[in-house]
């Protein structure tokens, strides 16, 4: 009887440890992480173009090409967006193989809380650019993406990806 009492007790034990094993792994408790960052204003500042890829999809294997030497030697490209006024400024000798129509103007975005294109607005002229924003611009992110899609009775034929880094 009392072996069997000892043996008991063995495994109210061990049962009891490993209760308070599993009871030490659980997770902690949710705490706020912070502030969030805005992916609106994040974009303020100056980016220059460092890098141009054509992603062409007109065959069924795509085959993507880097183009960036034209952008980086015979035509650097600058930007500089004012976030407060929702204005751009572009410096390039030209705006050739760019996914912009005028070298300065304002812009939108499609959704202000989580945007996913921007439009390029020309001073002086109804017409506008939609650039499509290859990632969401934070204060902190080194980078930024626009994609331009091309696309021929409404199938997508490429797609040009235009990598900015931030200069400030």
């Amino acid at each position: 009887m009392l072996i069997q009492n000892k043996m008991k007790m063995k495994k109210i034990i061990a049962l009891g440890l490993m209760l308070v094993a599993l009871a030490a792994c659980r997770p902690e408790a949710y705490s706020e992480i912070g502030t969030p960052y805005s992916v609106t204003t994040g974009i303020d500042g100056k980016w220059t173009l460092t890098k141009v890829e054509i992603e062409d999809r007109s065959f069924p294997q795509w085959e993507t090409r880097e183009v960036s030497d034209y952008f980086l030697n015979a035509n650097a490209v600058s930007l500089e967006i004012d976030a407060n006024s929702n204005s751009y400024q572009i410096t390039a000798a030209s705006l050739d193989g760019l996914p912009f129509d005028a070298m300065s103007g304002t812009y939108a975005y499609d959704d202000p809380e989580y945007p996913k294109n921007m439009y390029l607005l020309s001073p002086g002229s109804s017409d506008t650019t939609t650039v499509e924003l290859g990632n969401m611009v934070r204060t902190i992110d080194p980078m930024m993406l626009f994609q331009e899609m091309k696309s021929s009775c409404d199938e997508v034929y490429a797609r040009y990806i235009y990598t900015f880094n931030r200069s400030n």
